[in-house]
């Protein structure tokens, strides 16, 4: 999804000095570019090069940031949280979406084994179903 004028984001949440750097030296056009940069903010699995609240962090990614000219690192980190604290739950993609109950229950879904099977029953329709192979496969046409 793109960061920059994302529907589930408010216009208030962008300052356009602030996200410069994030546009520009970051080249973060997308959120899963957000994250990455947020995400050092609470990383600590290599503790010897764990990211500091300063200017002058020695820790890996602030290293690359700062040979791409980035002035302040530790900034633009919080930044980039602040913007995707802001997205809107239904466009989130770091959260579970709501169960809508219309999933079928396991015994349903056994029904509609069976119905399969045998070829004379109704088969219950499955919103959950899942096609992966190409785009032809994900369209039904039901009479």
């Amino acid at each position: 999804l793109p960061t920059w004028c994302h529907i589930g984001v408010p216009m208030k949440a962008y300052h356009k000095t602030k996200d410069k750097c994030l546009q520009n030296t970051h080249k973060s056009q997308a959120i899963k570019n957000m994250i990455k940069i947020s995400k050092r903010l609470t990383d600590i699995r290599n503790n010897s090069q764990r990211h500091l609240p300063c200017k002058d962090c020695t820790c890996q990614p602030c290293r690359k940031d700062r040979q791409a000219r980035c002035i302040n690192l530790h900034k633009c980190a919080a930044n980039a949280r602040e913007i995707l604290s802001k997205i809107a739950p239904k466009y989130d993609t770091r959260t579970k979406p709501k169960k809508d109950e219309l999933s079928l229950t396991h015994r349903r879904r056994e029904k509609n084994t069976q119905a399969h099977q045998s070829r004379n029953r109704e088969i219950l329709f499955d919103p959950t179903t899942m096609i992966r192979t190409s785009l032809k496969d994900c369209f039904r046409i039901f009479i």
